[in-house]
């Protein structure tokens, strides 16, 4: 469950809903979480054979069949042969503690892009929550970047968000850099065993400047979902899509498109799940 600069979480009470997915959650710097006490229990070693190719940019088109069709690229970048396999669905060892399984909204390779220095993250819970959730990110080496532990309430089951929006103190991705994160919902303050985990990829990429043009100067976010679904920006597209439904929940076009792009990548089963505001208090350590 691989996740600094001082943080005021004196009295701070975070709330990162979707309706507001540019809001960013709050991260510790990671010397004052690589002690023992507060290490991660993840997989040292990958638990599946590896046979994968590393990322390639939006700009590159080797393994880009049809990718003039929205959502074609998905599951086309791969995650570094040397990493930790990700997981898309974690569940925990006792169902009645933790709703499980919770699902991470990743393609089926479990790496996707991103343009964004500081990215949103989507996560399936089937029931309403009231736990301790943690969130980690580590470098390509699995070597702990940040890392935050808050506690997270939900008045129901559904798709939540957590940002690294606009913090000064949240990590910036680095372009051209692949990282692995863990997010994890604390079942147990007795076992680490009763966990429960997901985990992916993500690669900053930078974009040529002719799709930067096309971003730029598209009308509304209506009109850069295709560009971004061309490129192959899955972090991107989902949190525009995710914001458009928001403001439009009537807008059954934006329910069809959302449907689809789980279903490309073979998470058809959530689709119809909605779209949940989540209470996050950030923890801090005595």
């Amino acid at each position: 469950m691989a996740w600094k600069s001082a943080l005021n979480t004196s009295a701070l009470s975070l709330i990162l809903s979707l309706q507001a997915v540019g809001t960013g959650s709050l991260f510790t710097p990671a010397e004052a979480i690589n002690s023992p006490a507060n290490s991660v229990h993840r997989p040292s070693t990958p638990q599946l054979p590896l046979n994968l190719q590393t990322a390639q940019p939006p700009g590159q088109t080797g393994n880009r069949a049809n990718s003039q069709q929205p959502g074609a690229a998905w599951n086309n970048f791969q995650p570094p042969e040397q990493g930790v396999p990700g997981r898309r669905e974690g569940g925990g060892t006792r169902g009645f503690v933790c709703p499980t399984p919770i699902t991470a909204l990743i393609p089926q390779s479990t790496m996707g892009q991103t343009i964004s220095a500081k990215p949103t993250f989507f996560y399936y819970l089937p029931a309403a929550v009231d736990k301790t959730v943690q969130f980690e990110l580590a470098d390509e080496m699995d070597k702990t970047v940040y890392k935050k532990s808050f506690r997270m309430v939900t008045s129901r089951g559904g798709i939540v968000s957590v940002s690294l929006g606009s913090d000064g103190n949240a990590p910036a991705l680095e372009v051209g850099k692949n990282y692995q994160w863990y997010f994890t919902i604390k079942c147990s303050p007795q076992s680490y065993t009763d966990d429960v985990l997901v985990s992916g990829w993500i690669n900053r990429t930078a974009l040529a400047p002719t799709v930067k043009t096309q971003l730029d100067r598209s009308p509304d976010s209506h009109a850069k979902l295709s560009i971004l679904a061309q490129q192959g920006l899955w972090y991107e597209y989902l949190a525009t899509l995710a914001q458009l439904r928001l403001e439009s929940p009537s807008d059954t076009s934006l329910a069809t498109k959302w449907s689809e792009v789980l279903r490309s990548v073979e998470l058809g089963k959530i689709a119809q799940a909605p779209l949940v505001a989540s209470e996050l208090t950030p923890i801090t350590k005595k």
